[in-house]
């Protein structure tokens, strides 16, 4: 038991320099990362269309191609699944969500996005939460379990110590504000709670408050993406007009937005 302990407590630690690697908000005050460069708001602006622009002509290139009879039989096997089956469907999803997240994979974000197309924007949002929510569950859970003492004690001495304070000190704030602005790896969040002194439930609550936003705008862009195959014979400019389509991008674009900020000015509270 010993074993095991100090062998996920080692992989914890392993997410965490990764998250220290690739995140550079959550490392201690005045610490830069020696990779990254500051993005200037005209910079931001442009290579955020861009990515839109390449996903729009990526997605009409599928759509139009003379290759692409594959992805409309495909689609249309899929939807005819969804009409017998579509409560094993939502059960199957909601179980590999919960399963895939809590082996660290990250799939947060295509599996929200599958939600939203699957199963439409009010059942693709609430498939999507309830997975997330159990994935978080079960790692504060086993994280808990396992990671004891010793874990906690490595933690104080590292890049999340600044962080580990924060959550104990005002858990729900700083909780809700890694779920909006994902900023630092979903299981690298949901371990670190593990560690404090909050409670399961208080936990899973905080996390539900922040994820709601989050996975919203995810499913109802997965959604327009359904829309967007429905009306493949009408492709142009004005189709980005249509609500169902361009009001999930723009909340897209405002979560973007607000990881990038987040990133240069959210740094940990000092100790």
């Amino acid at each position: 038991m010993k074993a095991l302990r100090w062998e996920l407590a080692q992989l914890y630690l392993l997410t965490v320099r990764f998250s220290d690697c690739h995140h550079p908000c959550i490392m201690p005050s005045g610490a830069e990362s020696d990779h990254s460069l500051p993005m200037s708001p005209n910079r931001l602006a442009l290579t955020i269309c861009l990515m839109l622009a390449l996903i729009f002509i990526a997605t009409v290139l599928a759509l139009l191609g003379p290759n692409s009879q594959w992805l409309m039989e495909l689609l249309a096997a899929i939807e005819q699944g969804k009409r017998e089956h579509r409560l094993a469907m939502l059960m199957v999803y909601i179980a590999a969500f919960a399963l895939l997240a809590t082996l660290t994979l990250p799939v947060g974000t295509l599996f929200c996005l599958a939600a939203g197309y699957l199963f439409g924007i009010v059942q693709g949002f609430l498939a999507a939460l309830i997975g997330a929510l159990l994935a978080a569950a079960l790692t504060f859970i086993l994280m808990r379990h396992f990671g004891g003492r010793r874990l906690r004690a490595q933690m104080d001495y590292s890049r999340m110590a600044p962080w580990l304070r924060a959550l104990e000190r005002d858990a729900t704030w700083y909780l809700v504000l890694l779920r909006i602005v994902p900023v630092a790896p979903y299981f690298a969040v949901n371990a670190a709670a593990a560690v404090t002194r909050i409670g399961l439930l208080h936990f899973i609550a905080a996390t539900a408050a922040g994820l709601v936003p989050i996975t919203l705008v995810y499913a109802a862009v997965g959604a327009g993406l359904g829309s967007l195959v429905e009306a493949r014979t009408m492709l142009g400019p004005g189709l980005l007009m249509r609500p169902e389509i361009g009001l999930p991008l723009l909340g897209l674009v405002a979560l973007i937005m607000a990881g990038w900020l987040a990133r240069r000015r959210l740094t940990p509270p000092p100790a």
